[in-house]
C-alpha cells in the first residue's frame, strides 16, 4: 500500500488487524507504528528488499495472530468471533485446531462422534460446509491431496 496516499485503506486494514507493507513515498516521513502486522519500506526499493520485507512481515503476522479454539460448547472461536459447530464438526475442528498449520491425516479425522467412523467422502462434505462458515473468521481449511487437511489463517 502506498503511504500516505492509501492512508484510508491502511486504516481499514489496521482495524481488521490484517498485515500490511507500506510503500513510503521518497519525501514523506516514515510512519510510526509498533504493530507487528505492519512494516514499511521507502520507495524506490529493489524487488529483493520488497520480498524480504514481505516475508518477514508474514512471519511476524503469523506469530501475532490469535489461534482458533474449539471451546467444548459447540463453538469455534477466533478472536472475538465464533461459529456454531455440530458434534461431528466439533470433532473435526478439534483435530485440525490442535494441529494448527499442520496436515492432519484422514485417518486421524475419521473418528467421529461416539466411536462412529467417518468415510473420506463424509469428511469431505463436512469440510466443504465448514469452509464456508469459517471464512468470515479469517480461517481456511486446505486440502492436501492424498494426505488430509490443515487449517490456517486465510
Amino acid at each position: 500500500m502506498r503511504w500516505p496516499s492509501d492512508r484510508e485503506s491502511v486504516e481499514t486494514l489496521r482495524a481488521q488487524r490484517r498485515p500490511r507493507l507500506l510503500l513510503v513515498d521518497p519525501d514523506e516521513p516514515a510512519p510510526t507504528s509498533t504493530d507487528l502486522t505492519e512494516d514499511w519500506i521507502r520507495m524506490p526499493a529493489s524487488d529483493g528488499d520488497l520480498h524480504a520485507r514481505s516475508a518477514a512481515l508474514a512471519a511476524r503476522a503469523a506469530l501475532a495472530a490469535p489461534r482458533p479454539v474449539v471451546d467444548g460448547d459447540g463453538r469455534l472461536v477466533h478472536g472475538s468471533d465464533w461459529v456454531a459447530l455440530s458434534p461431528i464438526e466439533e470433532a473435526l475442528m478439534s483435530a485440525l485446531v490442535d494441529n494448527f498449520g499442520e496436515v492432519v491425516a484422514l485417518e486421524n479425522l475419521a473418528t467421529g462422534v461416539d466411536g462412529h467412523v467417518l468415510s473420506p467422502n463424509a469428511i469431505r462434505v463436512h469440510v466443504m460446509r465448514l469452509r464456508k462458515r469459517i471464512r468470515p473468521l479469517g480461517l481456511v481449511v486446505r486440502t492436501v491431496h492424498g494426505r488430509g487437511y490443515l487449517i490456517e489463517l486465510g
